[in-house]
């Protein structure tokens, strides 16, 4: 019937139907728990993900601040050391030489040969290969095609035509071998004669600084001014520094005069140090005060005149050089006027024995000038002139040339002191074999 109540089993079925409906509820129940856990388990796996790449973040960041740091650290190190190795190369260009021997052998000013062995070309260099006359044939016949008359005829023809070929080609080869031949020969003999010509000039250059050191150990003026404009020249300066330099040589007084271009102010650098900041994630550069800076420029100007003098009588092995007078010089802006200005910021005179009492090595550069009796330009830093001791006519070579010959004449009577010219700046000297020299330049490239 429709209406009645569907009664639960008695008996053993009951028991059946109770135990199945018990299980069916306990999978339910488990199945319900396990989906719970799972869920659970992937929120919880989601929050720990997204902790550890927050964390990992963190510390990403973390290690490149840190690395930011260090590096800014670093650079202002190598920056703060650059900047000051540079200023210890300038307070120390006196002391920081006295080890260097500036003496120069005369050999040392000879080029050597340097002749490159002949290379010709590749395409003069090796012949071609020859034609091949197989190249020129046709296949030969084979099979029934050999037997067949026409066949026969066509491979005849085609062979007289490879050989007329073959011979135009071994004529077209000879004549390019033999065309090849004189090329390479005519190559090989510019070569041979750039060799000839390279071996006289320079076998002429040593000749010319055989025949300078032997005027130089006579004490020839040119040859002892030469030699010694030679030495000052090479020596070791920093980047930037002029290198400018005229000798004279009086032979009667074995006095050596010499006019050395000076830095301006702009050599010195304004800069002392630099420190990074963290907070603006740059560098601080410190500078240096303007007393300290203007120090260094006098430092400057007095050691280059010192270390002038000590090149000129170390390198002075055969005693040619008593009394030597240096000059020193600034090619600037006369403010005053607009226009280009020489000035003499240092002038020094001394004799030999009176310059090899000194210790250089212990000397204050400044005091020691003093000392000297030299004239220092009391504010070199705003190129504040001195007269020179004593002035070489650079700009009048004649009357130069007359003070010399005048100065051998009477050796008790002394000529007048040469007249003070404004004298300018004025190209190197060099010696031949100079390697700052270009081949068909009258005076030294800078290096």
């Amino acid at each position: 019937m429709a209406g009645r109540k569907h009664r639960k089993p008695n008996g053993v079925a009951g028991f059946i139907a109770d135990v199945v409906s018990d299980q069916h509820k306990a999978r339910t129940q488990t199945k319900r728990l396990e989906a719970k856990a799972q869920s659970g388990w992937a929120k919880e796996n989601a929050k720990m993900a997204t902790a550890n790449a927050r964390d990992k973040a963190r510390q990403e960041q973390r290690e490149a601040r840190e690395r930011e740091i260090t590096e800014g650290h670093a650079e202002a190190e190598a920056v703060t050391r650059t900047l000051r190795s540079h200023l210890t190369e300038l307070r120390t260009l006196l002391t920081g030489t006295l080890d260097e021997d500036p003496y120069m052998p005369w050999d040392r000013f000879k080029e050597p040969l340097l002749v490159a062995a002949f290379k010709p070309p590749e395409y003069l260099a090796a012949a071609q290969p020859p034609p091949q006359a197989a190249a020129f044939m046709p296949e030969p016949l084979t099979g029934l095609a050999a037997l067949a008359p026409g066949r026969r005829r066509a491979y005849v023809e085609a062979v007289a035509r490879g050989e007329a070929d073959y011979e135009q080609a071994v004529a077209a080869h000879a004549q390019a071998e033999q065309s090849r031949r004189e090329l390479l020969a005519r190559a090989q003999a510019a070569h041979e004669q750039s060799v000839t010509r390279e071996r006289e000039r320079v076998r002429r250059q040593h000749a010319l600084v055989d025949q300078m050191a032997r005027d130089f150990a006579e004490g020839k003026r040119k040859a002892v001014a030469d030699y010694f404009s030679g030495v000052l020249t090479v020596q070791r300066y920093p980047s930037g520094f002029p290198t400018g330099v005229k000798v004279a040589y009086l032979p009667p007084d074995r006095e050596l005069r010499i006019d050395v271009d000076l830095p301006l102010m702009t050599a010195i650098p304004e800069l002392e140090s630099a420190e990074y900041l963290i907070t603006k994630k740059e560098l601080k550069y410190k500078k240096l005060t303007a007393a300290a800076r203007n120090k260094v420029y006098q430092q400057v100007v007095a050691q280059m005149a010192l270390r002038t003098l000590r090149c000129v009588f170390a390198a002075d092995r055969r005693g040619l050089v008593l009394t030597a007078a240096c000059n020193g010089y600034v090619d600037t802006i006369d403010t005053a006027t607009g226009q280009d200005a020489h000035w003499c910021l240092v002038s020094v005179q001394v004799s030999r024995d009176e310059f090899e009492r000194l210790d250089l090595a212990r000397v204050d550069p400044l005091d020691c000038l003093a000392y000297l009796h030299a004239k220092v330009s009391k504010t070199p830093e705003k190129y504040q002139p001195v007269q020179p001791i004593i002035e070489y006519p650079w700009d009048d070579l004649h009357y130069a040339e007359e003070l010399d010959a005048a100065a051998g004449l009477d050796s008790v009577q002394k000529p007048a002191g040469p007249r003070r010219v404004r004298v300018r700046a004025a190209p190197r000297q060099a010696l031949p074999g100079d390697p700052r020299v270009r081949r068909g330049a009258p005076y030294p490239v800078p290096g």
